[in-house]
């Protein structure tokens, strides 16, 4: 038996195919997109993943920035992920771009602090 929320093989048929949209949820950077590609890639290389965005990309509030196409049951096993990935990457680069620009004309080069196994996302 392949892994996949309780609820979600309880309640959605097997087979079905659907479209989920990614939306800003505030005013930000979008980053992550290549590793959301990767994890969905990796829960099933079928899903059609499209980006209307680019990482680094300034967004507004509400924008649909994404989509992905496929099985139900495997959006669903790799969504979370992805969006708390993106969610955590995509603050940590609006936070630094919000310091770089208060220091302007000063430079910042790098930030020092990472959480512990996700130093390479960080410094994303």
């Amino acid at each position: 038996m392949e892994k996949c929320d309780v609820t979600c093989m309880a309640t959605i048929p097997d087979d079905m195919e659907v479209e989920a949209h990614f939306f800003a949820k505030e005013d930000g950077i979008i980053a992550g997109i290549a590793l959301a590609e990767t994890i969905f890639n990796e829960v099933d290389p079928s899903l059609k993943v499209d980006w209307s965005q680019k990482d680094g990309d300034y967004v507004h509030k509400g924008l649909n920035f994404g989509k992905v196409h496929g099985r139900a049951h495997n959006i669903v096993r790799a969504e979370r992920v992805v969006l708390n990935f993106m969610q955590w990457m995509g603050g940590i680069t609006t936070q630094t771009k919000a310091m770089a620009n208060a220091a302007h004309p000063a430079l910042i080069f790098k930030t020092m602090k990472t959480a512990p196994v996700l130093r390479l996302v960080d410094k994303y």
